[in-house]
């Protein structure tokens, strides 16, 4: 059975200038990731530590991560529910969490793909619609 995937994009401006916690922000809230509450940014510092996990190919625990960045367990639960249902990361070996690929630019065109899968079907399905509707195409 196919997973559900729930991709909220949001169209923001890159970050002036290349730093890497104003980079994976912004990764983070074009994704819309981020919630209001998330004053203490453990959205980014849980990305963060997955990506870097992901890179050194050390899945974590939510446990792993909540030890190292001193959150609760269930903060980082939260995000990783988060993560997972957008695509971002996957769950290996049982309990370990990392990147869906082993980069994040990997990852983030992994999604692309399922992004176009998605629109792809909706088109089929519109012109097959549209068609028994009598709608003719002007190209």
């Amino acid at each position: 059975m196919e997973s559900k995937r729930r991709i909220y994009l949001q169209d923001l401006q890159p970050p002036p200038k290349a730093r890497e916690e104003d980079d994976i922000e912004w990764l983070c809230r074009s994704l819309n990731l981020f919630t209001k509450k998330d004053e203490d940014k453990s959205t980014y510092k849980v990305f963060k530590t997955l990506v870097e996990a992901s890179i050194s190919g050390e899945p974590k625990t939510s446990t792993e991560i909540a030890r190292k960045l001193n959150l609760t367990r269930g903060t980082v639960l939260f995000h990783l529910k988060k993560f997972h249902s957008s695509g971002l990361i996957a769950r290996i070996s049982g309990r370990r969490y990392a990147l869906r690929q082993p980069s994040l630019e990997e990852t983030i065109e992994d999604m692309m793909r399922d992004s176009q899968r998605i629109f792809e079907r909706m088109r089929r399905i519109a012109a097959e619609i549209d068609k028994e509707l009598g709608v003719e195409k002007r190209w």
